[in-house]
């Protein structure tokens, strides 16, 4: 192997190199040639202006070019995601959580049976091609081929942009309920242990636990900021059932014992969704006219799956993305247009939709998880909005990382800076508390 690269600070081996591209070819043509001569790969870090597109995890390109048989030079680019070594407390952090470790599992195991299931449909996860211990994954660059991200985590998406996202989701979904009906076995038991909870565990001891408990003091601190809160007579009687409120996301992010589970996805957030495009002509309810329109969307990061009903998958990622007045107009259109895509993609197995899982059922689970969904919200919102020069410094050393994670009082001054300084940062926590305060508590 003539190599040439940077790819060392991956510290993935040349013997890595050569499984990854041989792998890749045999999926993608059936055989792998006799003649394959790698010639060179480079790493390149996977950022925007400087800043990490995620938290736990580094990410990178990686460009391998190669030789097959007589045929000229060919260059595959895949993705890579590595434990965030160069901070370590931010590594301890997702090691503690089994972020690294879920993930892997998931793409080596029950994502590639899902996605068989739905053979001759778009897929809704990722190729992964190689992974190492819980340090390391590399799986297909979708970059490559065409899919792109929305433009910033705190832009919220249009119409089009969540109904093809709830298509996705709607895939996944109707994935686990046909393995499961082919099977006649739960996810669960087929994959023990991959779908445990780790994002919300009520263990005193756990950095979730500490993370959610300081959150709820950082959000109590910006409520005491909204002006319709600020100087009301029932602003205590608010900071009282506020906490109460939020931690009931331990109840929702559990199994049901009353609705139909299903393989959740569990971080819809904007950055863990990316979008094929075509060139047709938005509709009224979308963005600018004449702007490319997403038709497909690949769903990412699997690090917090989880085991619960469709409906918490899918107001989570309503609530995320989009604010109260349009979700008001258009929260019942997304929530049929998600059902009929799963519908579709049950009965396409020839399986009754009704008997599996009934339109009324999913509406009253809607209806039960709706509050969930506002919950997941907030509690995305007010990390993933604080501004790129407030959260940069935290990322820098193991100390201010710590800080921030462990440290309540960093997190409520962190989190009230950002609601004085940035106007995104206030009208968009603002209008996510404002929904459950006004729904849940008065």
């Amino acid at each position: 192997m003539d190599s040439t690269s940077n790819a060392s600070v991956l510290s993935i081996t040349e013997v890595e190199i050569q499984q990854v591209v041989e792998r890749y070819i045999l999926e993608k043509q059936g055989k792998c040639p006799s003649k394959l001569r790698i010639l060179s790969h480079h790493a390149k870090r996977l950022s925007a202006e400087g800043e990490p597109v995620g938290y736990l995890g580094d990410h990178y390109f990686l460009n391998i070019v190669l030789r097959k048989e007589s045929t000229e030079e060919q260059t595959i680019s895949f993705f890579v995601k590595i434990l965030p070594e160069h901070v370590p407390k931010l590594a301890d952090y997702v090691q503690e959580m089994g972020c690294f470790q879920k993930e892997i599992r998931l793409y080596t195991g029950l994502l590639p049976r899902l996605q068989d299931v739905m053979t001759g449909t778009m897929p809704f996860a990722p190729r992964a091609y190689y992974s190492r211990g819980e340090k390391l994954l590399i799986s297909e660059n979708l970059q490559a081929k065409g899919y792109k991200m929305v433009q910033s985590n705190r832009i919220l998406l249009d119409y089009q942009h969540l109904k093809v996202a709830l298509e996705a989701v709607a895939k996944l979904h109707a994935a686990s309920l046909v393995l499961e009906n082919q099977t006649k076995q739960c996810v669960t038991k087929q994959y023990p242990g991959v779908l445990d909870e780790n994002a919300y565990v009520d263990d005193g001891n756990y950095v979730r636990k500490i993370n959610l408990d300081n959150a709820i003091d950082a959000m109590c601190e910006l409520i005491k900021r909204i002006g319709k809160y600020q100087k009301s007579d029932k602003l205590g009687f608010i900071l009282e059932k506020f906490p109460r409120v939020i931690r009931k996301i331990y109840l929702f992010a559990k199994p049901s014992s009353v609705y139909r589970n299903v393989v959740n996805h569990g971080d819809l957030w904007s950055n863990n969704i990316m979008f094929l495009y075509d060139t047709v002509k938005s509709s009224a309810v979308n963005s600018g006219e004449g702007s490319p329109q997403p038709t497909s969307a690949i769903l990412l990061d699997y690090q917090l799956s989880r085991y619960a009903p469709p409906a918490l998958d899918v107001l989570t990622l309503i609530m995320l993305g989009c604010m109260g007045e349009f979700r008001t107009r258009h929260l019942h259109s997304l929530l049929d247009a998600y059902y009929t895509a799963l519908s579709a993609n049950v009965t396409a197995h020839n399986l009754n939709m009704e008997r599996i899982l009934s339109r009324k059922e999913f509406e009253t689970s809607c209806e039960y998880y709706h509050l969930a969904g506002l919950i997941e919200n907030v509690l995305f919102s007010h990390l993933i909005l604080i501004p790129a020069e407030l959260v940069k410094p935290l990322m820098g050393s193991s100390e201010s990382f710590d800080d921030f994670i462990r440290n309540g009082t960093a997190k409520v001054q962190l989190c009230v800076k950002s609601f004085e300084q940035d106007e995104t940062f206030r009208v968009r926590l603002t209008d996510g508390l404002s929904a459950i305060i006004d729904r849940y508590i008065l």
